[in-house]
């Protein structure tokens, strides 16, 4: 049986500055790299060609899915995974990924790490190449496959350096939010349209403004019925729009009402118990955060940032618990939380506080000692430091 073949498909315009972090380490790693250039000015291009892709001149239509369609109808290869011009995955990844391409059709997913904003994101990345699959969507577009087809959650990580610049990135902002109305000019009930409209607004801090829009999106049963985690999302992004517009109330309504249709639903249970927390209800956030970690949090999700998301979980129901008067069960969570963000002072400080009353001063130590090792003016674990020595 021949070996499966792997390329990599890009849309580009004028990415010369980015071209040595994005395509030079991994072009030789594919066996075809296709460039769709959408009217680039600089070395793209020729740069792209000494690299060894095939580059095609493509009109750009405010269209991203008719890019990224025009690449796959270019590639040869069995498999196809993408990038883009401010994204990159290290040679190693492309050998770990062909291992991990299973002998029938599938969608694999790779976590994206937003550098500078910070967070990461399951997105879907590698593909078999085929008539049946195509994306759609002027921006923000979205892979359409066949839906028995397996999703498969990667280890792999891919860079995304665009939005770093602030600036660049409320320009951007403003761009999709005219491609999404011409996509809602096209078709008013294209619930992913209006899923996009509300996120966008919602990024851009138009709080008021995305209400209106996810309102519309939740109580459509189409996008419940075709794509339950945008649906999901449209409540998730909704109730933290209320938060927003301090109305709390508002919030939980909809959270509220999302778990009377997704009782089953671990990242409801957890909005649910974020929003008690900064309610100050400790018993309804340990009990939604629990909720929350038992019925898991690690499967690909649009938006989800998965590490992040355990660590609010279990941080937050540690800082619960203590609150609840439990310091024991606080100090479970609180080491769970630091294990999963080591160099994070929050649940490091709160173990030494905690441990200083059980009078386990030598512990209470090592945890300040590691705060101070990767933040010296941290000051919480310098006041606590002192009050150490001083009862010494």
């Amino acid at each position: 049986m021949p070996e499966v073949s792997l390329g990599l498909i890009m849309i580009l315009r004028d990415e010369e500055a980015n071209l040595g972090r994005s395509l030079a380490p991994v072009a030789h790693c594919f066996d075809e790299v296709v460039v769709a250039d959408t009217g680039s000015q600089d070395g793209t291009a020729e740069i792209c060609r000494r690299l060894g892709a095939r580059v095609h001149e493509f009109a750009w239509q405010d269209n991203f899915a008719a890019a990224r369609n025009f690449t796959i109808e270019q590639a040869k290869s069995d498999w196809l995974f993408w990038l883009d011009g401010d994204n990159a995955i290290t040679p190693a990844m492309v050998t770990e990924l062909r291992e991990l391409l299973p002998p029938q059709p599938a969608v694999l997913w790779a976590l994206e790490r937003l550098e500078g904003k910070g967070g990461m994101l399951w997105q879907k990345r590698c593909f078999p190449r085929s008539p049946k699959v195509r994306f759609t969507g002027r921006v923000h577009e979205q892979l359409r496959h066949p839906p028995q087809w397996p999703s498969l959650a990667t280890p792999l990580v891919v860079r995304h350096w665009g939005y770093s610049d602030h600036g660049h990135a409320q320009n951007k902002g403003r761009y999709y939010l005219q491609l999404i109305e011409q996509m809602l000019e096209d078709d008013p009930g294209d619930f992913y349209a209006r899923y996009q409209m509300g996120r966008t607004l919602f990024n851009l801090r138009e709080f008021s403004n995305a209400i209106e829009h996810l309102s519309m999106l939740i109580l459509d049963r189409a996008a419940e019925a075709r794509n339950r985690q945008i649906w999901a999302h449209g409540h998730f992004l909704l109730a933290q729009a209320w938060e927003r517009l301090a109305r709390p109330d508002l919030a939980g309504e909809v959270l509220q009402e999302f778990l009377r249709q997704a009782p089953g639903e671990g990242l409801g249970h957890f909005h649910c118990g974020r929003l008690a927390y900064g309610q100050e209800d400790w018993a309804m956030a340990a009990k939604h955060l629990a909720k929350a970690l038992k019925l898991g949090l690690e499967a690909p999700f649009v938006e989800l940032d998965p590490g992040k998301t355990l660590f609010l979980a279990e941080y937050f129901l540690g800082r619960s618990h203590e609150r609840l008067g439990s310091p024991q069960k606080a100090m479970a969570f609180l080491e769970r939380a630091a294990r999963r963000q080591p160099q994070n002072p929050a649940p490091l400080t709160d173990l030494a506080r905690l441990l200083l009353g059980q009078g386990q001063a030598g512990k209470a130590r090592s945890h300040l000692e590691r705060v101070l090792e990767y933040h010296p003016g941290d000051r919480q674990a310098l006041r606590l430091l002192a009050r150490l020595e001083q009862a010494a």
